[in-house]
């Protein structure tokens, strides 16, 4: 699959699977202003990102886990046992929306950036970083979606 590269903007030159996963607010803002093929391939990146597989983990029912300070600002999220306690200041989903709103505002940069440092270290370890194959390859595979 031949993905098309943005031509514009602060991500001239990435393609969308390396901006959704460098800035989902970015991208969620961008996305009614495309058209064409890059509109419709953002369209299924972005149904993509919304349906996110948790990885299986041996027989145990998992969650995630969207976690909120007192002051409802985003502070991660983790993969939790569906049986486990839950904070109030916490949601739960069987998957995980990259593009869950970050809090209150239209755009959070800085939950959006832990919300980014959180998918690499769940989905691809701590140490790896989110390389344009890595983000391609990871969007390429509808094995990793529940849609």
């Amino acid at each position: 699959m031949r993905l098309s590269v943005v031509r514009f903007g602060k991500y001239k030159g990435k393609t969308l699977p390396e901006i959704i996963a460098r800035d989902p607010d970015w991208f969620a803002w961008v996305l009614p202003k495309l058209y064409g093929k890059l509109a419709e391939e953002a369209e299924e990146l972005y149904r993509k990102a919304r349906a996110i597989k948790i990885p299986k983990r041996k027989g145990k029912k998992i969650l995630i886990e969207y976690r909120y300070d007192i002051d409802n600002r985003f502070c991660g999220f983790e993969f939790v046992k569906a049986s486990s306690w839950q904070s109030r200041y916490s949601l739960r989903l069987p998957y995980l929306d990259l593009t869950w709103r970050l809090g209150e505002k239209k755009y959070n940069k800085r939950g959006g950036r832990i919300m980014i440092q959180d998918f690499r270290r769940n989905y691809f370890g701590k140490s790896k970083r989110l390389t344009k194959k890595r983000c391609e390859r990871f969007f390429s595979n509808d094995k990793n979606f529940l849609c």
